[in-house]
Formats: C-alpha cells, sequence, structure tokens
C-alpha cells in the first residue's frame, strides 16, 4: 500500500476489526498500529486519537453502507418501489454484517454512562442528503401528494427498522432479510395510503422539517433545560456588581415570569419573547439568552 488513502483504509479496516471483537475500550492504538505493522508514530500521523480513529470507523461504516444504497438508483430497470426494496434489503444486511461492530459500540457506550450513537457521529451533513433524497423517494412512489407527510414516514421507517434489526442483531428468531424488506416495503404503502387518504395534519410541521432538509437536523447550542440555563442567568445577574439596582431587580422580575410561564400546560409564546427580549439587553446574559431562544422555538412550535 502505497498511497496515503490506501494506508488510512488499511487502518480503518482493521480498527473495525480489533473495535468489532473487543470493543474500542479495550482496543489500543498501540495493538491497532501492530496489526496493521507499523509503527505506532506512524498511526498517529494519520489518526491524531483513538476517538478520531473511532469516529471515522463510524463514518467509514455509513458511507459504505451509503453508497451501496445510492448506486441501486442507477439500476434503471427497477421501478421506484422496486429500488426502495432493494434499498432496504442493502441497508438490512450490511446492518447483520456489521452487528459485532454495533453491539461494540453500544456496549462501551453503555459502560460509560451514554445511550451510544448519537446525531453527532453521523457525517457532516449526512441527515440533511439523506433527508432530501428519503422525501424524493417517497414522491417518486406515492407521488407528491406525499410530501406533507414524509418526515413522519421516515420516522416510522426508522422505528420499525430499529425493531427489526434488533431482532436480527439478537437472533431472537430466525428471519429472512429479503421477506423483511419487502414486509418493510408493504407496511409503507399502508401508511401513506392511510395518510393520503384521511389528509389528517403531519404529526411534525412542514416549516420545522423543510428547513431540516436544508441545514439538517439542528443539534442546538445546548442540551440543558430552560430552568437550568435561568438558574444559570440568574446567578450571573446576582453576582454582577455592575447592573443597576432597576436593571438587576427587571432582570430578576422576568425570569421569574418565564420560570411561571413553562410551568404552564400550554406556555404563550408572546410571554416568553417578551422577557427574553427583556433580558438580552442585560450585559453578561448573550450565551444564556440565544441558548434560550433556540430552545423556545422548538419547545413553541410543537405547541402550535
Amino acid at each position: 500500500m502505497n498511497s496515503i488513502t490506501d494506508k488510512k483504509k488499511h487502518i480503518l479496516v482493521t480498527a473495525l476489526g480489533l473495535f468489532s471483537t473487543k470493543g474500542t475500550s479495550a482496543t489500543s492504538m498501540q495493538e491497532i498500529a501492530e496489526v496493521c505493522g507499523i509503527s505506532k508514530g506512524s498511526l498517529y500521523l494519520h489518526f491524531k486519537s483513538k476517538e478520531e480513529l473511532q469516529r471515522s470507523v463510524i463514518n467509514y461504516c455509513i458511507h459504505s453502507i451509503y453508497d451501496k444504497i445510492v448506486l441501486v438508483e442507477s439500476e434503471q430497470e427497477l421501478s421506484p418501489k422496486d429500488k426502495l426494496r432493494k434499498q432496504f434489503k442493502i441497508l438490512l444486511e450490511n446492518f447483520l454484517e456489521l452487528k459485532e461492530f454495533f453491539l461494540a459500540q453500544l456496549q462501551d457506550a453503555i459502560s460509560q454512562g451514554n445511550s451510544g450513537l448519537t446525531m453527532e457521529n453521523c457525517p457532516e451533513g449526512m441527515l440533511a442528503l439523506t433527508m432530501k433524497q428519503f422525501n424524493q423517494k417517497m414522491i417518486d412512489v406515492y407521488g407528491p401528494e406525499i410530501h406533507p407527510y414524509t418526515l413522519d414516514l421516515a420516522l416510522q421507517v426508522h422505528s420499525m427498522m430499529g425493531a427489526y434489526i434488533r431482532i436480527i442483531v439478537s437472533e431472537i428468531l430466525p428471519m429472512r432479510i429479503e421477506r423483511m424488506a419487502e414486509y418493510l416495503v408493504e407496511t409503507l404503502d399502508d401508511l401513506a395510503e392511510a395518510k393520503l387518504r384521511l389528509e389528517r395534519e403531519p404529526f411534525i410541521p412542514q416549516k420545522l422539517w423543510l428547513t431540516w432538509m436544508e441545514e439538517g437536523i439542528p443539534k442546538g447550542p445546548s442540551k440543558k433545560h430552560p430552568f437550568l440555563l435561568l438558574k444559570e442567568m440568574r446567578q450571573r445577574i446576582e453576582e454582577n456588581t455592575e447592573l443597576s439596582d432597576r436593571v438587576r431587580t427587571e432582570a430578576l422580575e422576568s425570569i421569574l415570569v418565564m420560570e411561571h410561564e413553562l410551568t404552564e400546560i400550554n406556555p404563550r409564546r408572546v410571554i416568553l419573547t417578551g422577557m427574553l427580549s427583556n433580558l438580552s439587553a442585560v450585559p453578561g446574559t448573550e450565551e444564556q439568552v440565544g441558548q434560550l431562544s433556540h430552545l423556545f422555538e422548538t419547545y413553541l412550535s410543537w405547541r402550535e
């Protein structure tokens, strides 16, 4: 292997095998280097840390599956529904092939106190691209009328796929991948037909997910609960000796109003945004105001 690309791929494939067998936490960079037949220093020239190598292995797996799925689109002899069926089959087969790796990742994550693979593990832009392509796939199969329900269908397919993959991985039941792919399409047919016939409002408003298709699902600047952010903001305001008594009092009153409003069953947008606007003028609260603005937008959009 002479090229840098070939060397990196060799390292990724080797690391994938070791991570699948032992788990990431139990595999050292020294061990990976020895199996690759290179020095530890050479390994660090390609990957600065084991965490970076782990992310690269995950990206390698995701891209390899994605490339196989996209390749089906070039098979002109297949109908849109046949392509979808074949793509489901490829996805299931590849998860089965990589099940030891994903199980090892999950076990490592649980031992470290988190839930495993998250959106942060996905390659940059992959979610937005996948959503666009799934939207077009649904239109190709069911017509443009299905467009408002694209994200609902995507989430329902994701849920079904996850359940079936768990059955495959756990080997609870003997299941044929091809039949599973067929059943997924049959179920999707039923869901799409019902949505078009009943014409109910989509569960997730289009104004939310249309933005996601362009920009990807927002990860958000913070995972903190609004009450924790308000607590941090109150502490900063109380400790800021440069604020006048009037500004401090009005800011604390605005926080109190927001806390009360957030306990209501149907929080009022005008109250929350009005109080947040008051706080945006208070020095030292810019970070919390920005995070709360993002959280409130998502929080309130689901209730309108």
